[in-house]
């Protein structure tokens, strides 16, 4: 996204090995791709360009080659539709941030100190000791992320998707415990506190409630504003999913709050693959029989490339044969390696048309 030639070139590649979809990330700790007015409002950025994550880009990034809009989501998304390429806005940190951001002047948390979430420790809840969670169950937090969201599909009206993944909707196991939730729980539930042990069946099944309905929320506020862009969701594998990041995401399919579902089926061996996508594809089938059901395959994780030709073959491979014809790749760097690259030209030797929604 740093200039114009790289857009194209990447467009190009995508084109090449017959992709047909692009997951962009929109939202990532205190910034998104585009300029927001949403997130100036919930921040404490001055200025509307310092929202984004392309500012200290842009005024590169005409060269070498001129845009003819000079603004690379917009050139984006026309040069992937110009190639029958669909684009997701995919709000990748959700509700969570980077523990090393937080404790410096954060942007959101300096003006809206009360979204920060709780665990039952009483400091910033976490899932692994490197992020923190804004409080996904205070109805201003969630305000603020259905604004973002709806900001960006009307700023770009022919955007075809949204995504949210593990960290939307997501909280992890231990939260709930800051002073509005706290208030809320003895409210609904006859003046009781929350259990202390945050794996009390009834204290989980309150919060995944709320969770649950954001869901539903999330999806209807889309189809409010473009009843044609697809709704996205990539959770992790069931039952973990519910167990550490309060995740149903089974209840979400049952409602229909999910127009694609792209399950991050990451392992690293065929065998561990093959029981991962099998169990996912049992319980889609229960939770609703008409889902569209992606797996999610890692290519590469912090900037190294975890997966081979053969291993990748034979996870492909894997989907074909359980009747699983749709996959979804993180992340777009290992397309650039020459023997991965080689092996999407054959699995992949003439474009699939994106399903219809």
């Amino acid at each position: 996204m740093h200039s114009y030639k790289n857009v194209k070139n990447f467009v190009n590649l995508l084109d090449e090995l017959n992709f047909n979809a692009i997951y962009l990330v929109s939202y990532a700790e205190s910034k998104t791709i585009y300029q927001s007015k949403v997130l100036q409002q919930y921040s404490t950025h001055k200025q509307l360009d310092s929202t984004s994550l392309l500012t200290s880009f842009t005024k590169d990034y005409n060269k070498p080659l001129k845009s003819p809009t000079n603004e690379p989501v917009k050139d984006l998304i026309d040069l992937a539709h110009e190639r029958g390429i669909k684009v997701f806005f995919w709000y990748e940190y959700g509700f969570m941030g980077d523990i090393k951001k937080m404790e410096e002047n954060h942007a959101i948390l300096s003006k809206n100190p009360q979204f920060l979430g709780l665990g039952n420790d009483r400091k910033p809840t976490n899932y692994h000791q490197k992020d923190y969670y804004f409080n996904a169950y205070h109805p201003e937090v969630q305000k603020y992320l259905l604004a973002l969201v709806e900001e960006g599909i009307k700023l770009y009206p022919n955007i075809d998707g949204i995504q949210g993944d593990d960290r939307l909707p997501a909280m992890p196991k231990n939260s709930g415990y800051d002073e509005f939730t706290i208030a809320k729980y003895k409210k609904e539930n006859g003046g009781k506190l929350p259990p202390n042990d945050f794996n009390d069946e009834s204290w989980t099944n309150w919060r995944l409630n709320i969770l649950n309905d954001f869901a539903g929320q999330l999806y209807r506020r889309v189809k409010a504003v473009n009843k044609n862009v697809w709704v996205s969701f990539a959770p992790n594998p069931y039952p973990w999913s519910k167990d550490n990041l309060m995740q149903d995401w089974p209840t979400w399919l049952n409602n229909k709050f999910c127009d694609l579902l792209v399950l991050q089926c990451y392992r690293y061996n065929s065998k561990a693959y093959k029981e991962t996508v099998q169990q996912a594809k049992n319980i889609v089938k229960q939770s609703n029989p008409t889902q569209l059901f992606a797996t999610g395959i890692i290519l590469m994780e912090a900037g190294n490339i975890k997966m081979d030709s053969q291993l990748l073959k034979e996870q492909i491979a894997i989907n074909r044969s359980l009747g699983i014809n749709h996959e979804v790749f993180f992340y777009n760097d290992a397309l650039n390696d020459p023997e991965l690259k080689a092996t999407f030209k054959e699995v992949y030797p003439t474009r699939a048309l994106f399903p219809r929604n």
